[in-house]
């Protein structure tokens, strides 16, 4: 049979009193513990997602705003060549304008100059023709009535020519 002694009595109530002392003193403590760890440990992963998740926001949002500046970066380049365009196309033709009043003040010039030498040459020929005229008839002719005569066959044989 088995024989219980003493000696195996005192060693199970010292193991409960032991697991009792564990227990209250040691077990529990060290549960806490592990849970304050565990929801520490969870915290910490539930923090790490959020971080995650506000830095692929804000990876988007400036992904966004760089999207945007690039966007308004080509309005300022389309709107300065269309600027730019602008200048060119007034410039030119602001060239042209000037070019062309130039042309045609050196036209009325050179008009001007023509009828100024047409008039000297008609001059020049009423006088020429009053004296061949003069001196064909051997008589001077120096009234203002036979001046206007040869002035105005001088200018019938001049139209004739030109035509």
């Amino acid at each position: 049979m088995v024989s219980i002694n003493y000696t195996l009595i005192a060693q199970i109530v010292n193991f409960i009193i032991l697991l009792w002392v564990l227990a209250k003193f040691a077990y529990k403590p060290l549960l806490k513990a592990m849970d304050d760890r565990r929801n520490k440990i969870v915290k910490d992963m539930d923090s790490a997602e959020h971080a995650r998740k506000d830095a692929e926001a804000l990876k988007q949002e400036y992904a966004e705003q760089l999207k945007n500046a690039r966007k308004e970066a080509n309005e300022i380049i389309a709107k300065a060549n269309a600027e730019a365009q602008k200048l060119h196309d007034e410039a030119v033709q602001q060239a042209q304008t000037e070019r062309d009043e130039i042309l045609q003040s050196g036209r009325d010039r050179v008009e001007a100059e023509k009828r100024k030498a047409l008039l000297d040459v008609r001059e020049q020929v009423i006088a020429l023709s009053t004296e061949i005229a003069g001196r064909v008839l051997e008589q001077k002719l120096t009234s203002q009535q036979d001046q206007a005569m040869i002035a105005r066959v001088t200018d019938q044989t001049m139209a004739e020519k030109n035509n």
